[in-house]
């Protein structure tokens, strides 16, 4: 058969998608050239992964190097043992964050996954976490802004850790938002917020996943819960933790 040097057209949605709906960077938001994926060739320049000092409860950063522990943790009794995130909550992070969780958003869940796998890597290789637990929404807020990010966050960071997602516990309280709210009024927020599954057993070592750790009270509260449930060591994974003294 004869060639006709006619060049076959290949129909690919995800190029009208991404024409129509074009896809965004995590960071600066703008929208990404078809070779670039999740940010942006400026700001993958200028990823602002934490350094150490690092807080040996919470993993917020800290400004004497010799001490071990942030003045939040210091004193402090947490449910959980130890947790990571990958940024710290200011500047373009905190931006993003915000517009992943007010501004639909959702797809900068993948680039706070792949942070948190890479960043994170040397921790889930000593913990060991058998599964990963997202931070539940109640139904209503759910239904108002479509999607749980810490949910989102969850699935894509087992999608790359190959620890299965497990949405193991449920808000049954609206709470109040908690970026209104003093420290003690969170704790106070919290109580008798999270039930666990009943149906699914749980296991020896969960890593609970959400987007902000602030205070460190909706995890403490969730892995409460999880401990009353059976489950013998709880970890975390967050998008990004408050700096400094704000806890």
């Amino acid at each position: 058969m004869e060639e006709t040097g006619t060049k076959h057209f290949i129909f690919r949605p995800e190029r009208i998608a991404d024409a129509v709906y074009p896809r965004r960077c995590a960071l600066c938001d703008a929208p990404l050239l078809p070779r670039e994926r999740m940010v942006c060739r400026k700001c993958r320049k200028n990823i602002p992964f934490l350094e150490q000092p690092l807080c040996l409860s919470c993993g917020r950063p800290i400004r004497d190097s010799g001490e071990e522990y942030c003045e939040s943790c210091r004193g402090t009794r947490h449910f959980y043992i130890r947790g990571f995130a990958p940024f710290s909550y200011d500047g373009a992070v905190r931006d993003s964050i915000l517009r992943m969780k007010y501004s639909h958003r959702a797809e900068y869940a993948a680039f706070y996954a792949q942070s948190s796998a890479v960043f994170g890597r040397g921790y889930l290789d000593e913990w060991c976490p058998e599964a990963i637990v997202p931070i539940p929404v109640h139904r209503d807020r759910l239904i108002r802004r479509g999607y749980n990010q810490a949910a989102l966050f969850a699935r894509e960071l087992s999608k790359r850790t190959g620890i299965p997602c497990v949405e193991a516990l449920a808000r049954v309280h609206s709470t109040k938002p908690m970026k209104e709210l003093d420290p003690e009024e969170r704790h106070r927020n919290l109580i008798r917020a999270f039930r666990a599954d009943p149906s699914i057993r749980m296991p020896s070592r969960i890593l609970i996943a959400d987007d902000i750790y602030t205070t460190g009270a909706t995890v403490d509260a969730a892995a409460a819960v999880l401990q009353r449930a059976g489950v013998r060591e709880v970890y975390f994974v967050c998008a990004a933790v408050a700096p400094g003294n704000r806890a």
